[in-house]
């Protein structure tokens, strides 16, 4: 059976039919398709229950008969365009020609039926709605005119020489025919606004979701999904006078070599495993970005602590970035070398600390690199020694000492 239904599938081209699973946004031309498809088959399904409902009222006197025809030629229209909307690649032109032989069968039939007080007068106010759906506001304004026109020069027709023939109808089916032509127009219409304001609605929820993911983008880096300079920026800007935060600065030492060793996909391998491993050991209120390349910042937020505790996390934060990463059947070594700076100790604004810390790093790089020097300490000054910490009063020593848990916190 699976076999037949792909021989019969093969004899057919492939429909422009374009699937709707919320994981893409629709072109105008698909949103048009499917607009087209739908309104198609609710005029074949109108235009057939019309039909039937005429043939089973009247009897086939002339005019009976030509609104046989006038509805079955109807039908083949509204599957003519159903064809075109699923296979032509530019549908628009054919159904602009289908709309209007459409729109002139109706008025032939209005025409016939009486004019003006034919019982199905009203189905003429869908046709603007169905040219505003399909096609352009040009094509809408230019159905709009024609259909008042037609509308006046059946009137005149009709007040003024009575070339209108005259058409009988029993009470029953008046009521009949009225009833569903009035239900065809109103659901005609309701449809069509439910359809506009679904498609409105989803396409303003998509524009929403895509502004929200292109700042995420913006924000933050494609390798690694850390932030960036732009969501270090925002946090700088945010800052406020009466709070302190430290910045660490890091920069991998080796990275050049296993770059120029083991190649790029190597090179983005090892910075995607070292901020993993930096995620592990930093707290979510910290805040992780990639600078770019193999430069990354930590920033410790509402840190109690001395200098000198902070840089005893970041000679953690080496030991673990200099760890092996194995990578297919080879071993990548590299070690880190980070610049330490607090705002506002050591700068007024966060941007003059974060190229403070940038400072230390390079003099943590001429030290010897694989370890932490905050600015201004005597190790920054001279980098012969290592910075003794002065006497500490009792609170600052249980600031400390808070500090100390939330470092074993972060080192599991």
């Amino acid at each position: 059976m699976k076999k037949l239904l792909a021989y019969i599938g093969a004899l057919f081209p492939k429909t422009q039919w374009v699937p709707d699973d919320g994981s893409l946004i629709l072109s105008t031309e698909d949103i048009h398709r499917r607009r087209m498809i739908y309104v198609s088959l609710f005029a074949f399904a109108m235009t057939a229950g019309y039909t039937t409902l005429q043939v089973s009222q009247f009897t086939f006197t002339d005019s009976a008969i030509f609104n046989l025809v006038t509805g079955s030629v109807g039908c083949i229209l509204s599957l003519v365009a159903i064809k075109v909307s699923l296979w032509r690649k530019r549908p628009v032109p054919y159904i602009r020609v289908l709309l209007m032989s459409f729109s002139a069968l109706l008025w032939s039939e209005i025409y016939f039926a009486g004019g003006v007080t034919g019982y199905h007068i009203g189905i003429l106010p869908l046709l603007p709605v169905v040219a505003a759906i399909l096609l352009t506001a040009r094509d809408t304004i230019m159905f709009t005119v024609l259909n008042v026109v037609v509308v006046a020069a059946l009137a005149i027709l009709a007040l003024e020489g009575h070339y209108i023939p005259a058409f009988d109808i029993s009470a029953n089916a008046n009521v009949l025919m009225t009833s569903m032509i009035i239900g065809i127009s109103i659901i005609g219409c309701g449809g069509a606004a439910v359809m506009l304001v679904q498609q409105s609605e989803k396409v303003n929820r998509q524009l929403l979701e895509l502004v929200e993911y292109q700042s995420h983008l913006a924000a933050h880096d494609h390798l690694t999904g850390l932030g960036n300079r732009i969501s270090l920026q925002k946090r700088f800007e945010s800052s406020e006078h009466n709070e302190a935060f430290d910045i660490l600065l890091i920069d991998l030492d080796g990275f050049k070599a296993v770059n120029d060793t083991h190649g790029h996909n190597a090179g983005d391998f090892l910075i995607k495993a070292m901020a993993d491993r930096l995620r592990e050991v930093t707290d979510n209120q910290d805040l992780l970005v990639r600078l770019g390349g193999d430069e990354f910042v930590i920033l410790l937020e509402d840190v109690d602590g001395t200098l000198g505790s902070v840089r005893k996390y970041a000679e953690y934060l080496i030991d673990i970035v200099s760890r092996p990463y194995r990578w297919n059947q080879a071993v990548l070594r590299v070690s880190a070398s980070i610049g330490h700076a607090r705002y506002p100790h050591h700068g007024a604004n966060p941007s003059k600390v974060l190229s403070l810390a940038d400072k230390a790093l390079y003099a943590a790089k001429d030290a010897g690199k694989a370890q932490c020097i905050t600015y201004g300490s005597e190790t920054y000054l001279n980098l012969g020694r290592i910075e003794t910490p002065r006497p500490q009063s009792s609170d600052s020593k249980r600031k400390v000492a808070a500090f100390t848990a939330n470092l074993r916190q972060k080192s599991g």
